[in-house]
């Protein structure tokens, strides 16, 4: 039996290379953030979901200070996603983007482009959208980077590991 798949027609020329890294990158992030064990919640029986919040913090506020310093990352604290809100008669529409007052926060963002892009409001010929996701794939390697540097930390470590795929 044949399926009408013409609704997907034209995506795939829709998606650049650099969104799909970022997708995949985000993607092995949560998974290592859950394997390493930096979790959302704790409790047995729960969902597990990544705890960047826990992650953060082992970051430290330094990480922040220097994504600040960097101009590639200069539009994400200038002009990061809105955030897609439910108005009344359950009618959305586009809000003010969240503050970022913490490495907590600046993961948020980072999240909202994901959103934005997976939940698909993004508009493959926007400049201002392409910079946001090569920026905040730029704030994800950063923060490999930074996890990496930190053999003192055994979850920041284990991040590391379960980031790689096994063979």
């Amino acid at each position: 039996m044949s399926t009408n798949t013409s609704y997907r027609a034209g995506l795939e020329q829709q998606f650049q290379a650099d969104w799909v890294s970022f997708f995949a990158t985000f993607a092995r992030f949560e998974h290592a953030l859950i394997k390493a064990p930096y979790l959302k919640h704790s409790k047995t029986g729960v969902t597990a979901e990544a705890g960047w919040a826990g992650f953060a913090a082992d970051l430290g506020a330094g990480f922040l200070e220097t994504c600040r310093a960097d101009p590639d990352l200069a539009k994400l604290f200038t002009n990061p996603p809105m955030l897609l809100k439910v108005d009344q008669g359950e009618e959305s529409s586009w809000k003010k983007a969240r503050a970022i007052n913490s490495v907590a926060d600046w993961f948020l963002v980072v999240k909202d482009v994901r959103n934005n892009l997976f939940h698909g409001d993004i508009s493959p010929h926007s400049e201002r959208e392409e910079r946001l996701i090569i920026a905040a794939q730029r704030v994800l390697d950063l923060a490999y980077a930074a996890a990496l540097a930190r053999a003192d930390n055994p979850k920041m470590v284990e991040f590391c590991e379960a980031f790689r795929f096994r063979k």
